[in-house]
């Protein structure tokens, strides 16, 4: 009995030791962010940029809207407007959030910043835009500092893999399309040939499965005024085809080179859609759906002598992009710590330490 007495004791003393500062061990948001921010120093500030003018509340700022800073034993100091006496800086943060995708389809794009200055997306490129705003925190200064429309472009190259169908001299035809920075095509289409001409040597009476393997170039079509939004392509194509119309051994295969020019014109389908754009970067020009006219040429080697050695072929074909630009992985909002000096981060503490009384009461 004895024993197990002595036992209670020590299990009760241990309790009474571990359990408050077990309750203890629980981190606070605050002492979790002080602790992130223990090693920052002035590495990531902006010493030495020129100064410009002084915006309403006194600080000085350069051309672009930064706080001008100076370096000192003491730590980053800024000299105020009408203030002989410079002020330490105690903490400054950078929140960046993504403004805008653009995503250059048929021209290029122009983005006009704040300042009035330009920034050029290249046709066949999107690029994400970046704002950041700079945030200063400043002793005995109520205001704090703001850098905003501190603007950041993100390039990054238009890739699309599109789906579709034609119809035309050739035949009734799927196809598969990839497209890259909205300049270089390659293709692959196979399909039926229900047609049949009076030329007993024409090309179209001597294949049942038309297969098509092309390329080219694609450039900014012309009178997006009149056409609305429009791509044009040209390169060239290499019709196979293959089975036997009805019994005739002669209609065995062909296999035929040509030139083409692509009308295409483009649409979105997402214009106007409403989005969660802080979970959704893609703009409404994500999706395409593209109305092709194509007018070709093709040489007919079986039968050089002939009188039709090129013959025309025209088509009509509508396709859509199944798989879309990848736009590089980002936060659309990030809050970054960039300084903190240890006065302040002093004073934090008696925050939390004030609060902690306050939630004991």
């Amino acid at each position: 009995m004895r024993r197990l007495q002595w036992a209670a004791a020590v299990l009760f003393s241990a309790a009474w030791v571990l359990v408050p500062g077990l309750l203890q061990a629980e981190e606070t948001i605050s002492e979790r962010m002080l602790l992130e921010a223990a090693s920052l120093g002035t590495d990531a500030l902006r010493f030495g940029t020129s100064f410009s003018h002084h915006d309403d509340h006194g600080y000085p700022e350069n051309a672009d809207g930064l706080l001008v800073l100076r370096e000192s034993p003491d730590g980053p100091l800024v000299t105020m407007r009408g203030d002989r006496d410079p002020y330490l800086v105690y903490a400054q943060y950078a929140n960046r959030q993504r403004d805008a995708v653009m995503l250059a389809r048929t021209s290029s794009v122009r983005d006009v910043l704040p300042s009035g200055e330009t920034v050029d997306v290249p046709y066949g490129y999107g690029a994400i835009r970046f704002n950041t705003v700079y945030v200063s925190i400043v002793e005995s200064l109520l205001v704090p500092h703001f850098s905003d429309n501190q603007k950041e472009h993100v390039e990054f190259p238009l890739t699309d893999l599109y789906i579709g169908g034609s119809f035309g001299l050739t035949g009734i035809l799927g196809s598969v399309r990839y497209v890259h920075t909205e300049q270089y095509v390659g293709y692959l289409a196979a399909g039926y040939n229900p047609f049949r001409s009076d030329n007993p040597a024409s090309v179209l009476n001597r294949y049942t499965v038309p297969v098509h393997l092309g390329g080219g170039y694609r450039f900014p079509g012309i009178f997006p005024e009149f056409l609305g939004e429009n791509n044009w392509t040209v390169g060239v194509d290499l019709m196979l085809g293959f089975g036997r119309r009805g019994a005739d051994p002669a209609t065995s295969g062909v296999l035929v080179p040509g030139a083409f020019i692509d009308v295409e014109r483009v649409l979105f389908d997402e214009r106007g859609l409403r989005r969660d754009y802080r979970t959704d970067p893609r703009p409404y020009n994500y999706r395409v759906n593209a109305l092709v006219f194509r007018a070709a040429a093709y040489l007919n080697v079986t039968n050089l002598g002939a009188d039709d050695l090129f013959f025309p072929v025209f088509s009509l074909s509508y396709q859509y992009n199944v798989i879309g630009p990848r736009i590089p992985q980002h936060d659309f909002k990030e809050t970054q710590v960039l300084y903190v000096d240890d006065a302040y981060r002093e004073d934090l503490r008696r925050q939390a330490e004030r609060r902690d009384e306050r939630s004991s009461r």
